[in-house]
């Protein structure tokens, strides 16, 4: 009990640099990737995040419907800080792949709002200083407002699209354009909901999650479980001594740990521990070692490597 107390410790305080997979083996786990939002009017984004906006109203979304286990939203900003990502829905198979072992999903989702705009005239007053969008103020009947959204669903082990989606939907209304963000409730409050351009992100957001909800997700089928030693450091680079005679393959990714040894006080016999120290991916094989670059953390030798 207490070496799993100790490494369970040990294991949050280094989450920065490795996170296990959050889905139970026959649940997946998603995580929706921040939304790009490259279809909005500079002058519009000035005021409102609406790929935020979208990506977090998808995210609690998936998390209502219960049959994936989706990624906790505040992880995927550290990742991305961390590892000084830009946030863009152009992924490519061999980020996906990193990105998946990194956040600890099976699939993410990735994607962009293409148009968010006004698309009918206004024959009213609207009563804010963005008059053009009505931020902040009143739309008449008049008033047509369209949203076009495409995202995907990829396989991180491998990087290929398993499924793309699209939403597409115009709403002529009078009321609120964009309701207020910055108090209580935020993308979830009731002036936010009942406004136009929330109830077209709601929207969208529901027909995403029931159609990702809806579609199997089986993962690619796992390779070798391999544990190697890290024998050498050269530069930021691994030295491992598995090679392609073990199973091991190019761009294949490990966990690296180094391990320290602790005498339990309630039975006097030393315990080992393997403290995560971040992820590698192999770039080059031999038949009995390989080189594997530095994705997260600082490996150290010797130490512990594991593919799974």
């Amino acid at each position: 009990m207490l070496r799993r107390t100790f490494a369970l410790f040990v294991a949050l305080a280094t989450a920065g640099a490795l996170l296990p997979a959050l889905a139970a083996a026959d649940e997946p786990s998603i995580a929706v990737m921040p939304i790009a939002a490259d279809g909005i009017n500079p002058t519009f984004t000035a005021t409102f995040d609406a790929g935020k906006a979208l990506t977090d109203l998808l995210t609690n979304k998936l998390v209502d419907k219960g049959k994936l286990s989706v990624v906790d939203r505040a992880h995927i900003d550290q990742v991305f800080a961390e590892q000084k990502l830009a946030q863009s829905a152009d992924i490519s198979a061999a980020n996906a792949v990193q990105l998946g072992h990194t956040i600890g999903a099976n699939f993410l989702v990735v994607g962009r709002i293409v148009y968010l705009d006004k698309a009918g005239s206004n024959s009213g007053v609207a009563t804010s200083a963005l008059s053009r969008f009505g931020l902040g103020g009143v739309s008449t009947s008049s008033d047509k407002y369209k949203l076009d959204v495409r995202l995907q669903i990829l396989d991180a082990s491998t990087g290929r699209i398993v499924k793309a989606f699209s939403h597409e939907e115009s709403r002529s209304a009078q009321g609120v354009v964009l309701g207020d963000m910055t108090g209580i409730g935020g993308y979830s409050s009731q002036s936010f909901g009942s406004s136009i351009i929330g109830q077209l992100l709601i929207n969208a957001a529901n027909d995403f999650a029931n159609k990702i909800s809806a579609t199997t997700l089986t993962s690619a089928p796992a390779g070798p479980s391999i544990n190697a030693l890290i024998i050498a450091l050269d530069g930021t680079n691994a030295i491992l001594n598995k090679g392609s005679a073990d199973g091991v393959t190019s761009g294949m990714y490990f966990n690296v740990f180094h391990e320290i040894s602790a005498k339990d006080p309630a039975t006097n016999q030393m315990l080992v521990t393997d403290v995560p120290d971040g992820t590698v991916q192999v770039i080059s094989v031999s038949e009995h070692s390989c080189v594997a670059r530095t994705v997260t953390g600082k490996p150290v030798s010797p130490g512990v490597a594991k593919n799974s």
